[in-house]
């Protein structure tokens, strides 16, 4: 009897959303539960060597990490000196700072009322190739693939350089506005193409770099670069104890994030934090007043041989992937995703995260497994106070690249209203072909529950994989 019933009711075209397999839930009555106020991640943009000045964005508040900005570039594998900011000149043989270059690179991003995050001083010219007599070592360049990859010759050189270019700075843009530029000593370093030198090596570059940095101006922030914690070579843990050994001083740390997106191990958020950022920020010697951020990152679908260039997931990927990182940045407080390119390809996703800056982020708890042990599913759950809103974004994305499921779910939240109140809500959709967001009409809904002041808000919902949606609830508007 029940199967004839089953058969008539679908061929009578109705349907319903079967008993979820996932619970995603918070209480916004609990104190507890309230985090940190979200920050927009999403500001920071990288660019090399920006001579010409940097491509628009479409982000008005946008920032730029200048790389590679002091010179030791390489051109088609051979050593481009002209880019140098400290030369040797054959002539009187000596050496002498030209800072032109690097001054044009700033004002290109300074003048159209652009900001810089972050200058990276990397690369060491290629002169520091050669030793304090001039001499250049091997009577050859060393051409890594980035350029110069070599650790100076002569480290004393070396922290007499910065103190000109931290003097070049200050005298010409002023403290004010080198106060608020942040200087990060070498990039990713433990990939050899950027670091040739040993671990120890690079530790005694970096305390003759901060050392010559603060001489000239002590309000500098100063950090550092390395890999993924799980990487061979990781020397980010290493470096906290150093520094807390040594009494090294730093203010962030940035390490490098390329997943591949068809990875389980690189794209469960929760082991990935575990793996690859807690043992470098959740360790005693960590630096509690410093903050960790993403240097580099990007959802890689293929890299080249050489490791210097890869292909990006398809754009849905992109969305679901980079709402799952930004929760894993709110649960753990780390900052700042610098970005290659615009950021386009995830756009929708990050117009949604915008929308919730200055929001009070609320812990949440996920019950169940999904149907397939390949989708990673969660939300981000937050408060609007300021319009007295709650906002939910939920995401489901796929270690399968080609997975077409759906996962069900069910949203609750607990809110400081009686039980039967009438709220009004909104849902945001993501339509994977246009890779675009839409928004349903405003439409009411009643809250459940038998306690005197709060209630239960609860929404059923198939989420496909590779999607997302977002619940704006207004509880403004309510009613008995």
């Amino acid at each position: 009897m029940k199967k004839i019933l089953l058969i008539v009711l679908f061929s009578f075209g109705f349907s319903w959303v079967s008993k979820a397999q996932i619970v995603l839930k918070t209480d916004f009555t609990d104190a507890t539960n309230a985090k940190q106020i979200m920050p927009y991640h999403l500001n920071v943009y990288n660019r090399i060597t920006p001579i010409n000045g940097v491509n628009p964005t479409n982000n008005k508040n946008a920032k730029f990490c200048i790389v590679r900005p002091l010179g030791g570039i390489a051109k088609k594998g051979v050593a481009d000196i002209s880019k140098d900011s400290y030369k040797w000149d054959a002539k009187s043989k000596k050496f002498y700072t030209d800072f032109s270059l690097l001054k044009k690179q700033l004002d290109g991003i300074l003048s159209k009322g652009q900001a810089i995050h972050q200058i990276v001083l990397d690369n060491p010219s290629w002169a520091f190739q050669r030793n304090s007599k001039g001499k250049l070592v091997g009577d050859s360049l060393k051409v890594a693939t980035y350029g110069n990859a070599e650790p100076p010759r002569d480290y004393k050189a070396w922290g007499n350089y910065l103190k000109k270019v931290m003097q070049f700075l200050v005298t010409t843009y002023g403290e004010d506005k080198i106060q608020n530029i942040q200087f990060n000593i070498g990039r990713e370093i433990g990939t050899p193409t950027h670091w040739s030198g040993t671990k120890e090596q690079f530790f005694k570059f970096y305390k003759t770099s901060v050392n010559a940095i603060h001489t000239i101006f002590p309000k500098a922030k100063v950090g550092t670069h390395f890999l993924w914690g799980s990487s061979k070579k990781a020397w980010g843990t290493d470096f906290v104890k150093w520094a807390k050994t040594n009494k090294a001083h730093y203010d962030f740390v940035g390490v490098s994030y390329y997943p591949f997106y068809q990875q389980a191990s690189r794209t469960n958020f929760n082991q990935v934090y575990a793996k690859d950022f807690a043992v470098i920020k959740d360790i005693p010697e960590w630096n509690p007043k410093a903050k960790l951020e993403m240097h580099e990152y990007s959802l890689i679908k293929k890299l080249s041989k050489a490791g210097n260039a890869f292909e990006k997931a398809p754009d849905a990927h992109q969305n679901s992937f980079m709402l799952g990182l930004m929760k894993m940045f709110y649960q753990n407080n780390m900052q700042n995703v610098f970005q290659w390119g615009n950021g386009s390809s995830y756009a929708p996703a990050s117009k949604l995260l915008l929308a919730m800056q200055g929001n009070t982020y609320f812990k949440s708890t996920k019950q169940g497994k999904s149907k397939t042990a390949a989708n990673y599913i969660d939300a981000i759950f937050a408060k609007d106070t300021l319009k007295n809103q709650y906002n939910i974004l939920v995401y489901n994305y796929s270690s399968n690249p080609k997975a077409v499921n759906k996962e069900t779910l069910k949203i609750s939240a607990t809110l400081n209203v009686a039980p039967k109140t009438k709220l009004k809500y909104r849902v945001a959709t993501y339509n994977k072909k246009e890779n675009k967001v839409s928004w349903s009409k405003w439409k009411e809904t009643i809250t459940k529950g038998d306690s005197k002041n709060k209630s239960t808000l609860v929404f059923n919902k198939d989420l496909a994989v590779f999607s997302f949606l977002k619940y704006e609830v207004d509880i403004s508007f309510k009613t008995k």
